[in-house]
């Protein structure tokens, strides 16, 4: 499993998410689990559950290039997005598996797709809902989303941080490796991420420099 959280920060979107991934009885903290998405500047998504289908949902084109010009909204998610999402799974060699009445098909993932400023949940039966002011997903997210309203008068970065190291501390299934990740960048985010993760501000200028375009994306000491 993951922790994969977003919060709505005025006109964008900053998702944040864990690090570990869990084979049997061993770990590693390298894994990637939001990411922007290629075919949609200003879109960002996330998933928890399987390491591979997130992968493969990561690398793929999910987006018809001849719906971009369509309004991004929940609609687009429904009809659009989320069949997408579960056809390019079963392309892959995923068995996704139909419920009794034959209608709503179970994912190995929950995804969170970010543009601009609105965010939705694409649940594993292909459900979504939309986000209001912020959603944890994945293990700990309990934990994560009691943290996430205790602090509701901090910045967005230092909120992340803060619920991924409660669930990290209560959950075996989250470390306190961070990404992150917006849709949008406002003035003095370097030095609100700096001082959400424990970088000086230059170390964070230099992580950036090696960051996709337009993401804020690094990883927590």
């Amino acid at each position: 499993m993951s922790l994969v959280i977003a919060i709505k920060d005025k006109d964008r979107i900053v998702l944040g998410a864990d690090k570990q991934v869990s084979t049997g009885d061993s770990k590693d903290h390298t894994i990637t689990k939001i990411w922007p998405v290629s075919e949609l500047p200003g879109a960002i998504m996330g998933g928890v559950g399987s390491a591979r289908a997130s992968q493969i949902i990561q690398y793929a084109n999910i987006i018809d290039k001849n719906s971009i010009q369509q309004e991004i909204g929940t609609n687009f998610i429904i009809c659009s997005l989320a069949p997408t999402i579960a056809a390019g799974l079963k392309a892959n060699g995923f068995n996704i598996d139909a419920k009794e009445d034959g209608v709503c098909e179970m994912m190995p993932n929950a995804f969170i797709f970010a543009y601009k400023d609105k965010a939705w949940m694409i649940w594993n039966d292909l459900s979504v809902t939309e986000i209001g002011d912020y959603l944890a997903i994945g293990s700990g997210s309990d934990v994560a989303r009691g943290a996430l309203f205790a602090t509701k008068k901090h910045n967005p970065f230092e909120r992340i941080v803060t619920a991924i190291d409660a669930a990290a501390e209560s959950t075996l299934f989250v470390d306190d490796g961070i990404d992150l990740l917006a849709t949008g960048e406002h003035d003095g985010d370097n030095e609100k991420i700096a001082k959400a993760l424990g970088f000086e501000l230059e170390e964070v200028k230099e992580e950036l420099k090696k960051a996709e375009p337009k993401a804020k994306k690094i990883k927590k000491k």
